[in-house]
């Protein structure tokens, strides 16, 4: 039997590295106090980034027959590299990150701010070291049956090293914009604030929001009444008035989406903060028991109404979800005039090398809100990122046109 950490390294040795590896990102994390690694930004990421490619082309022209070397650039290396960046990624998605708050062995290990910490920044220089290696390998004879492959992992080793080198250029800064205020700065996870390359004013903001729903709740149990196991909250329609929960049959009479409240009920207003309200009829299946009211979700200004049905029964409205929320902006540069720009979920618009997001606005006011929170980025590396994915996309469409060429 083959002893192990003996030449050739089969997948054994290249697992038990990769777990050493991680085991020693931990260790330095506990001695560094969680200080995790400062990740420099342009362009000094860029030259680590040249002269990383220049090691591996020096270890690759004069070492390839090194048997690390050649375990480096081996299957075994590869899988095991890039089994323990998913490990560490997918440590990420599931742990709260970024947290000051968060204390314990997790954060003592470097978990709670893993993008930055010892484990990740070992396994990604694990993985861009193999994948480089064997790219490099296979670059040579350059025929039509390396293209794909090369593709693929070139692309691959893009993506994972745009993505490392990048983090210490990527910005995120929150912009909290009052209507009528021109803010030239955002505010960083430490709530510092950033200045920015241009500022921008709020002229309006706007929620289209959908109708409202209407629920019955159990003033005893403190539930929502169910269908099922699902909540029974049915949206208002002012086309098929008439709704069934439970034993109780609803009949929709009127209908305000902005309303006020007067002694005699409600009535049609335009007034800030005037929500919206419904008179309806509820029935009772089984006993002909009848109510008639107005119900409304009410707004930060004023109170809701509710329709008691029994004891225990209330039918109420529950408040509007947002549809789509609009900032209207006024954009000042350096470089040019001021200019108009209108901002939207799922629409960011890129303003001197930043992308602007609509992420919120004063959710206490709803569609009455002044206040605009923008998220502004800047990823001046993301094209390469780009350009990562499509050499695999492109590398996966090569080999499934011409695999078939390849195996026959």
């Amino acid at each position: 039997m083959k002893k192990i950490w003996v030449f050739p390294w089969s997948y054994k040795e290249s697992f038990l590295f990769a777990l050493l590896l991680l085991i020693l990102g931990f260790i330095i994390e506990i001695i560094t106090q969680q200080r995790g690694v400062v990740l420099p930004g342009f362009p000094m990421n860029m030259y680590f980034g040249l002269a990383f490619i220049i090691y591996l082309a020096f270890l690759h022209i004069f070492y390839k027959s090194h048997p690390l070397v050649k375990w480096l650039s081996s299957i075994p290396a590869a899988i095991s590299s890039i089994s323990l960046v998913t490990f560490m990624a997918f440590l990420l998605g599931i742990i709260t990150q970024d947290d000051p708050s968060q204390k314990g062995l997790l954060a003592a290990i470097g978990l709670t701010h893993a993008k930055t910490s010892w484990p990740m920044v070992l396994s990604q220089l694990y993985v861009l070291t193999s994948l480089g290696l064997v790219t490099l390998r296979r670059s040579v004879p350059l025929n039509k049956k390396n293209i794909g492959f090369l593709m693929n992992h070139l692309g691959l080793w893009l993506l994972i090293a745009s993505a490392s080198l990048g983090t210490g250029d990527l910005k995120r800064l929150k912009m909290n914009l009052p209507k009528g205020e021109t803010i030239w700065y955002g505010f960083g996870p430490d709530q510092s604030p950033v200045e920015l390359p241009f500022a921008l004013r709020l002229n309006e903001f706007a929620i289209d929001e959908y109708l409202p729903k209407m629920a019955i709740y159990n003033a005893m149990t403190g539930d929502i009444l169910k269908d099922g196991k699902n909540p029974l909250i049915m949206p208002i329609d002012t086309i098929d008035p008439s709704y069934v929960f439970g034993n109780w049959h609803v009949e929709l009479i009127q209908f305000l989406e902005s309303s006020q409240k007067t002694e005699e009920g409600f009535i049609a207003s335009d007034v800030v903060g005037a929500p919206p309200s419904a008179l309806v009829k509820a029935s009772h299946l089984l006993s002909g028991q009848s109510q008639e009211g107005w119900i409304s979700c009410g707004s930060f200004n004023t109170e809701g109404e509710y329709l008691w049905l029994s004891e225990m029964e209330v039918l109420l409205m529950t408040l509007p979800e947002a549809r789509r929320y609009v900032s209207d902006l006024t954009v000042f540069t350096r470089n040019q005039d001021p200019y108009e720009l209108s901002i939207e979920v799922n629409k960011a618009p890129k303003v001197e090398g930043w992308r602007l997001y609509q992420v919120s606005y004063d959710q206490s006011k709803g569609r009455w809100s002044e206040i605009s929170i923008l998220e502004a980025i800047r990823d001046p590396w993301l094209p390469v990122v780009y350009a990562g994915i499509f050499l695999l996309l492109a590398g996966a469409l090569y080999l499934f046109w011409f695999g078939k060429d390849f195996k026959e």
